[in-house]
């Protein structure tokens, strides 16, 4: 069975009692069982680490290489975590990046990330059901991967499909990154010719 990798960052250890009205009731053993669920109907598994440490996460990030892909909340370090970012970034599988809340309704400082540009996915506003849907979107993107490199699109039973259209990429208006996962709701790109 491919594994994948579920890695949470600083404070996200204490959800379901910190700040219940911003990040819900759901603790994260609830929310881990619930991705190993999803995960599951496709033949994966799932290594769960959570850590307040950027270092710890950095080392979980390279020992994880052997995993097919990743879900990451990397909680305040999407901010300046430099370090994970560029662990991140070697990270081989397509991975994709979750937060509870709407961080774009939030405080200014959290409406930058260093680390969104590099994710394949990213889900934000959803609380734990953004786990659900992100493991979601990793699996049918395995799933293409694995179409792709079998063969040429169109040659037969499991040819890849395009990637999925607008809408893919949930969250609130920010930058969307194209990583073969559709483009979401168009929020965060420049506008063609004749915009306003």
């Amino acid at each position: 069975m491919a594994e994948i990798l579920l890695l949470n960052g600083p404070n996200l250890g204490q959800l379901g009692t910190r700040r219940p009205e911003m990040y819900g009731t759901t603790t994260l053993a609830e929310i881990e069982r619930d991705v190993r669920k999803t995960v599951a109907e496709s033949g994966h598994t799932v290594r769960c680490l959570q850590d307040e440490s950027e270092a710890a996460l950095v080392r979980a990030v390279h020992a994880a290489a052997d995993c097919v892909g990743a879900i990451v909340n990397p909680g305040a370090l999407m901010i300046a975590g430099w370090s994970l970012r560029d662990a991140l970034e070697s990270f081989p599988g397509p991975w994709m990046e979750v937060h509870l809340s709407n961080v774009f309704a939030r405080e200014p400082f959290r409406h930058n990330s260093v680390i969104s540009p590099l994710a394949s996915g990213v889900l934000c506003g959803l609380g734990a059901y953004g786990y659900q849907l992100a493991a979601l979107g990793l699996v049918h993107r395995l799933a293409q991967d694995a179409a792709r490199s079998a063969g040429p699109a169109g040659s037969g039973p499991g040819a890849a499909v395009g990637a999925p259209g607008p809408g893919a990429a949930v969250g609130a208006p920010g930058p969307v990154h194209d990583h073969g996962l559709g483009t979401g709701s168009g929020a965060g790109r420049a506008p063609g010719p004749g915009a306003t």
